[in-house]
């Protein structure tokens, strides 16, 4: 299958088994992750594999990080959503965090390595599933939240851009119609 065409077909995929990932496997797909061009050459490719018991800390940590911002947390619903939260880094043996660290160099602009590392993230996924492994990347408010860069041990000012579930797919995922770029290009001669 072509670059092109595994490009097209690749899809996220949220069912996982729980057997392990070699470490091996996740640096050969971290590896394909800082192969991205990056302007100024400021290397702002950070990440944080969480794995084993480190995704249920994390898991309790964002927990007890939205029962603070409840009103009542014992309140059934309330029990119910800090559960699916407390559980939600258990959906896959491992979580690699993308995050762009903050240059020294005044000519460089975050935005510009946030793009990097977004691309790099784009390359993991497509090793991953070259790999035969599945991935699903997700981001959501926590991502843009201080407290969970320090957690995580990140440097200070890191923007995070990915939290990239990954592991053996439990079952295959359906392929989807993908959009052409038809409707989102204007040309100009």
């Amino acid at each position: 299958m072509s670059v092109i065409e595994k490009i097209k077909a690749r899809t996220s995929n949220v069912l996982f088994e729980e057997s392990e990932v070699s470490r091996e496997v996740i640096t050969k797909i971290l590896d394909t992750a800082v192969c991205t061009p990056v302007h100024y050459n400021t290397d702002p490719w950070r990440f944080v594999v969480l794995q084993g018991e480190s995704r249920v800390r994390f898991g309790e940590f964002l927990a007890e990080r939205a029962a603070k911002e409840m009103e009542d947390p014992a309140d059934a619903l309330n029990i119910t959503k800090l559960t699916r939260i407390k559980n939600k880094p258990l959906r896959a043996p491992v979580i690699i965090v993308a995050g762009a660290a903050k240059s020294t160099n005044p000519k460089a602009l975050m935005a510009e390595d946030i793009a990097s590392v977004a691309s790099g993230c784009q390359n993991m996924l497509l090793a991953a599933d070259e790999l035969g492994l599945a991935t699903i990347w997700r981001t959501g408010a926590i991502a843009y939240t201080d407290d969970v860069v320090d957690y995580l041990g990140f440097e200070k000012n890191t923007r995070l851009v990915a939290f990239i579930y990954l592991g053996k797919p439990s079952r295959k995922s359906k392929s989807k119609i993908r959009k052409t770029s038809s409707e989102f290009t204007r040309w100009i001669n």
